[in-house]
């Protein structure tokens, strides 16, 4: 593991800003002694480098501290869709408990994958949330889709078709002949001299 990724890594985990000491301290990477280790620091795009505190501190890609920051991301967003889980990460340490919490309390929806963990988050928005009859659910989950091998043979039994192809006349138009141009040798003469510039010119 490097030196720059664990300072980088500490500063993560950190909420306030850190001092030279305090990095030093708690990473065991002195930066101080470190030109080069130095300058990578202050002009990385990930860090936030107070030079008259001379203070260090992880810039996340988005500010949030709490939970209820997190919710208030997601009702600015809402227009544009959900938001990845993984573009978050970086911006709260305590990011997959906010989302927990949040998903438990009904304020968000989480698309997760096939471990369970969350892949996609979304506002819900309470105002698009419609009672539904008991029945019409009952119905909807007794409902058996085949699987993906006895598909098509079920489509074709209810007399359907997986996929309709249209065939398409292509009009093409019609080729332009190009007419053959032929060498032809062509006499040039000077009427004044009475000379062919076809032919080398040989003084009489």
């Amino acid at each position: 593991m490097s030196q720059l990724y664990t300072v980088i890594q500490f500063l993560k985990d950190c909420e306030e800003p850190q001092s030279v000491v305090s990095i030093v301290s708690r990473t065991k990477v002195d930066i101080g002694s470190n030109p080069g280790l130095w300058d990578k620091l202050t002009h990385n795009d990930k860090i936030d480098y107070d030079p008259s505190k001379q203070t260090f501190a992880y810039k996340p890609t988005y500010q949030i501290k709490s939970k209820d920051d997190l919710l208030q991301l997601l009702v600015d967003k809402k227009d544009e869709g959900g938001m990845d889980y993984k573009d978050l990460k970086d911006s709260y340490a305590k990011l997959g408990e906010a989302v927990e919490d949040l998903a438990n309390e009904g304020q968000i929806l989480v698309i997760r994958n096939k471990d369970g963990n969350p892949r996609v988050l979304f506002y819900n928005n309470v105002e698009y949330n419609t009672a539904i009859d008991p029945n019409f659910k009952d119905m909807w989950s007794s409902i058996k889709v085949p699987d993906e091998t006895d598909l098509p043979k079920a489509l074709e039994d209810a007399g359907l078709k997986t996929m309709e192809v249209f065939e398409k006349k292509v009009v093409t138009e019609p080729k332009l002949k190009r007419s053959k141009t032929r060498n032809r040798k062509i006499k040039i003469t000077n009427t004044h001299l009475d000379i062919d510039l076809s032919k080398d010119y040989v003084p009489k």
